[in-house]
């Protein structure tokens, strides 16, 4: 039962999470290796920190999204509607999520400017 959810799920995944799985790995090398990779450019780091951001700012919309589309997927009103519910509280958590992402984005590059 479980491996047929997780089957069921994994059939919903967009695409799009593999390019954001893709980019938060990305961004996480390269902030990682900063020195040995970018030795001259003093703000690769901000640059690829805030593509982490960018890139983690977007798994709870593909979350909600993944909900809206299990509800689609499954045959029972009552967990369609389960799905709803959770797919409209995941998007209300997104739109929170991202505008504290994005504050705290714009905070994090005035103090570097700043400091630079």
């Amino acid at each position: 039962m479980l491996l047929n959810f997780v089957r069921l799920v994994l059939r919903q995944c967009p695409p799009l999470l593999g390019w954001t799985l893709g980019v938060i790995v990305f961004a996480l090398l390269n902030s990682g290796f900063h020195h040995e990779l970018w030795p001259h450019t003093p703000l690769a780091r901000p640059v690829f920190i805030t593509l982490l951001w960018a890139g983690l700012l977007t798994l709870p919309w593909l979350a909600a999204r993944v909900a809206w589309r299990l509800a689609d997927a499954v045959a029972s009103f009552f967990w369609q509607t389960v799905w709803r519910l959770a797919a409209v509280a995941g998007y209300g958590g997104a739109v929170l999520s991202s505008a504290g992402g994005v504050v705290a984005m714009s905070f994090m590059w005035a103090e570097w400017i700043s400091s630079h």
